[in-house]
């Protein structure tokens, strides 16, 4: 009754006071729409039984719009063509749609597309330093990596490791926590992951291989052992990490190993998805274990030499020494003009034959053609001779 008779009083009262109510009922649109808001808040007690029964229905379509942008973030990452993309994909996305798998795989990305150098600057970056601090808590004591079941726990806390440790982010010492349970995971599994794992697993714990539960695993050759057995799985990446472990007055001296990575470096477009600085850390690894097969030595070299644009002159100096020390000339690893090697193939037998560039048969760019351009027409001012 009081709402409907403020009303009656304004219009039986003076223009004088009828001027003051509408200057004071000026503002009452933000009065209203505080009464409108209020309302939803009485009445929010009665809606509290309705989110529990549309909760039923919400999380599967969280869940799916999650993975939805999971798959896509992994994607960005994969196909970013330098560090600086990937850093920017990692900027975008920390805080609104964070997730431990695209996080790992962005952090190790970072360090495929980056040089030495530039590996470094990275890592005083504050999106680098954050992201790094999140995975190392995943790492550790994380249950985010547990539930990941397609990339596998231990494996995902693998790659999270490996991309701290060549960030210089962490320290083997401060590692050991997460490579132990790493190790329990993989164990409870009888050992039933990709080789790629095993030969990360072979690097990261060397520096640590003589103490507590890691030492067991390696006096018992129970890890180098899986190694030899899968090396016809490990590809570019995963010999470059085990002779990274073989490298150094502290690096492990196992001559099996050491065999297994030399047999495969024979094989054909193995060293694919390695940076140029990977390519001279190997060279000095096979130095330093006194390697002569030339068979392993060559397409190393070749590779080198295919991509001496993409080398620092330091490390260009230290490539070239390290094939001097083996006896094996860098320019000198490409097979003698008119030597041939026969490979078997699914087909047969198949013989190639080396030959040596001729001048005249190198390979023009594009634009550079023999074919003479035709003059442009005569103009003939002798109007007598044009009548001949």
């Amino acid at each position: 009754v009081e709402p409907c008779s403020a009303p009656l009083a304004i219009q039986a009262s003076s223009p004088a006071k009828e001027a003051m109510h509408g200057i004071s009922g000026y503002g009452s649109d933000d009065e209203s729409k505080t009464a409108e808001g209020a309302c939803p808040a009485a009445k929010r007690p009665q809606t509290t039984v309705g989110p529990e029964v549309a909760g039923a229905t919400r999380p599967p379509k969280q869940a799916k719009l999650m993975a939805q942008k999971l798959k896509e973030l992994r994607k960005e990452v994969s196909s970013a063509k330098s560090a600086t993309a990937v850093v920017n994909v990692i900027r975008r996305n920390l805080d609104s749609c964070w997730d431990v798998r695209w996080g790992a795989e962005a952090l190790y990305q970072v360090v495929k597309r980056s040089t030495a150098r530039t590996r470094q600057e990275w890592g005083e970056d504050r999106a680098i330093k954050k992201i790094g601090q999140m995975l190392t808590l995943e790492a550790e004591t994380g249950s985010a990596v547990l539930a990941a079941k397609e990339e596998g726990g231990a494996d995902l806390i693998l790659l999270i490791l490996e991309a701290l440790r060549r960030m210089s982010l962490q320290e083997p010492q401060a590692q050991k926590a997460a490579i132990e349970r790493a190790i329990s995971l993989m164990v409870a599994n009888k050992w039933a992951h990709p080789a790629k794992s095993l030969a990360r697993l072979y690097w990261l714990a060397a520096p640590l291989s003589a103490e507590g539960s890691i030492k067991e695993h390696f006096s018992s050759a129970a890890l180098p052992a899986f190694l030899r057995q899968r090396q016809g799985e490990l590809d570019g990446p995963d010999l470059a990490l085990l002779l990274a472990t073989l490298k150094g007055p502290e690096g492990l001296k196992d001559p099996a190993v050491l065999s297994k990575v030399v047999i495969r470096l024979k094989t054909k477009d193995i060293l694919k998805g390695l940076s140029a600085t990977d390519l001279v850390e190997m060279a000095e690894s096979l130095k330093e274990n006194e390697v002569r097969d030339e068979g392993a030595l060559r397409p190393l070299g070749q590779e080198a030499l295919r991509r001496r644009g993409e080398l620092t002159p330091d490390e260009s100096h230290r490539i070239h020494t390290a094939y001097q020390e083996m006896k094996l000339p860098l320019p000198k690893v490409w097979e003698a003009a008119g030597s041939t090697k026969t490979n078997p193939s699914k087909r047969g037998i198949v013989t190639t034959q080396a030959f040596a560039v001729q001048e005249g048969h190198e390979k023009k760019r594009r634009g550079n053609n023999d074919i003479e351009r035709t003059s442009p027409p005569r103009v003939v001012r002798d109007y007598k001779m044009c009548s001949y």
